[in-house]
Parts: structure tokens; sequence; C-alpha cells
């Protein structure tokens, strides 16, 4: 394969592999339109969406976790006089961060509240919520957060794929009909 520094390159798509020289002029070939999703009906609308918004929930969850470990670590931090201003900008920067993310953690709780089998959510939630507001004294206390962060998403994880699952026997069903 290999023929040396000075073997010749081919540019601009002159050179066609064997077996696609039929697919030479992809350039001009129409845009296929990507096909209408096919409706199911409304139980698995309503399954695919509580997926996707429980898929949402996962990834701010998991989003909180680097702003509260830059905080607890700037909090560790012993800066010279010169560089307390730097610090305590960086430090404003993530507690925002943190904010924000609360304010959508927040907004999950009313999604949470319509749907009974996701009490446990709730709470998790509601203790992610109120443990980002605290001030990590050690790394144990910061590794709790942690591991709550990490058992929240991982009971979603496995809640969507249940919800997969029952995607895909509604699918299966109403495509025997």
């Amino acid at each position: 394969m290999e023929q040396g520094p000075n073997a010749p390159v081919a540019l601009n798509g002159t050179a066609i592999p064997k077996g696609m020289e039929e697919h030479a002029d992809w350039m001009n070939r129409p845009i296929v339109e990507d096909a209408p999703k096919e409706d199911f009906g409304e139980e698995y609308n309503s399954v695919e969406k509580l997926r996707e918004e429980l898929g949402n929930l996962k990834k701010v969850v998991t989003s909180i976790s680097p702003p509260i470990e830059a905080v607890y670590r700037l909090q560790q931090v012993v800066a010279p006089e010169n560089e307390k201003e730097a610090l305590e900008k960086q430090l404003a920067e993530q507690e925002s961060k943190i904010d924000q993310i609360v304010i959508q953690l927040q907004s999950f709780i009313t999604l949470l509240e319509k749907h009974p089998e996701y009490v446990a959510y709730k709470e998790g939630v509601e203790q992610v919520i109120k443990q980002s507001k605290t001030k990590f004294n050690s790394r144990e206390e910061h590794f709790e957060f942690g591991n709550l962060c990490k058992k929240v998403t991982q009971n979603i994880f496995k809640d969507q794929k249940v919800l997969l699952e029952k995607m895909k026997a509604i699918k299966k069903a109403k495509q025997q009909q």
C-alpha cells in the first residue's frame, strides 16, 4: 500500500476505489428526505416523551458535578493577595453555573410529580438540589455528593431501558395489527 514519499496523491476525488465507480458522482445525487415518522399511538408517544425527559434530567444531574467540584477545589486554594480577585471571580462563575443548573433541576420536579412511579427521582433531585447548596468541608462530603448524583443517574438509566423495552413492545404490537 505504501509507495514511499514520492508517490502521487490523487486530489479532488479523482481516484475512485474499485467497486465504487457508480457512486463517483455522489455530489450530484438527489438529497433523500427522511422518511416520515410513523405514529404508533398516544401511549407510545407519551412513553417516548417521558423517556426523553428522563434522559434530559440525567444530563442535568450529571452536569452539576463539575461546577460543584470546581467550587470545592477553589475553596481549598490558598492564593496570594494578588491572585485572590481572580480566584473569587472563578468561584462566582462556578456558583452561577450551579445556580443555573439548580433552576433546571427544579423545573424537572413538576414533571416527576405527574408520574407517581418516579417519586424516588423527585426525592433524589431534591437531595441533589439541597446538597448542591451546601459547602463541602471534606473530600468525603464531596465524594458523597458525587455518589448521590451517580445513584440518581444510574436509576434513570435503568428506567430508560425499561421504557425503551415498553416502546419496542408497543411498536411490535402495532405493526402486527
